[in-house]
């Protein structure tokens, strides 16, 4: 008897999600029509979430509805109610095995998991604490899972277009940007990766000619070129014979340019946004289109339809 009273009495928590809409518009017809359910039902779903408290929450009036005091203070524990009843779900159902019994797990392109997923996944974790990460660098085409060192590949696994992703549950890599792209490309691409030309403050032909060229051909003869290795098939033969340094670490590049007085950088936009807003590097007003690289965000299937997955794609757009 005890628990049938306790079930009987317990908050819905519909009724929260009823409330807090038409607190959110301010309208018992239009939460109606964002529910997708009558205004009638919406009613009665306030009024017994009232009764069963004992206090007003909403004022009516004039086809327009506002929280009283009481409903002010209650709409704070209604979603925080809501937001653990969507996290024991979470953890507890479906999602459960990916939130809690083991971590997301991400492959990445190295400079994507080092200048990008940080920010992105920050966060994704602010708002949901209860998801894991697990994040392994990926190439461009590596030979086997970045999970399973003795899995096979399988060619059959989508994505394996851009690595296989083997135990991953998606796969996020740059690839240089082409001139034409098929759907299923189109679908993959989440956003771009432009780069950028920096130089040391150090630099004084450099940092006081921002604006004075237009073209990486602009570049005056005395500088040489400090460039991510992805990029030098971009370069035509007379800025190839420029180049001092080519490494596939960007922080290389950058720690040579910082201090450097001829020095000039080509690199990521993503992997000098700190030093550019910080002042350690400048950056110069030359547009690179060539060297752009699209982001694509490839998931497995058992993973793309879970909320999750929504989570991170969104959260990943955001912050390119």
């Amino acid at each position: 008897m005890q628990n049938r009273y306790i079930c009987t009495d317990m908050i819905e928590d519909f009724r929260l999600r009823v409330f807090l809409e038409v607190v959110r518009t301010g309208s018992f017809t239009v939460a109606a029509s964002g529910l997708g359910i009558s205004q009638s039902a919406v009613s009665q779903n306030v009024t017994t979430l009232e009764k069963m408290l004992g206090v007003q929450l909403l004022v009516r009036a004039r086809g327009e509805a506002y929280p009283t005091a009481e409903g002010l203070s209650f709409k704070e524990y209604a979603e925080k109610i809501l937001y653990w009843y969507d996290a024991a779900t979470r953890m507890f159902g479906p999602e459960g095995r990916l939130s809690v019994n083991r971590p997301v797990r991400i492959a990445a392109d190295e400079v994507i998991a080092s200048y990008l997923l940080p920010s992105v996944l920050v966060t994704l974790y602010s708002s949901h604490p209860e998801l894991s990460f697990e994040i392994e660098p990926v190439g461009d085409a590596p030979s086997a899972s970045v999970f399973d060192p003795q899995a096979e590949p399988n060619p059959d696994v989508p994505g394996s277009y851009f690595g296989t992703p083997g135990d991953a549950d998606v796969e996020i890599t740059a690839s240089p940007s082409p001139e034409t792209m098929d759907f299923e490309g189109e679908s993959r691409l989440v956003g771009v990766m432009d780069a950028t030309l920096v130089a040391s403050p150090l630099n004084r032909s450099m940092a006081e000619s921002r604006g004075g060229f237009s073209t990486i051909a602009g570049v005056h003869v005395s500088n040489r070129f400090a460039i991510w290795d992805r990029y030098l098939p971009f370069l035509t033969p007379d800025l190839l014979a420029r180049v001092s340094v080519k490494s596939s670490s960007p922080e290389a590049i950058k720690s040579m340019v910082r201090g450097s007085t001829s020095l000039v950088g080509i690199l990521p936009a993503i992997a000098v946004r700190n030093e550019v807003v910080a002042g350690t590097l400048v950056q110069l007003a030359v547009q690179l289109p060539r060297f752009a690289f699209d982001i694509h965000f490839n998931p497995l299937p058992e993973f793309s339809g879970r909320d999750v997955c929504r989570l991170l794609l969104e959260t990943l757009k955001g912050g390119i």
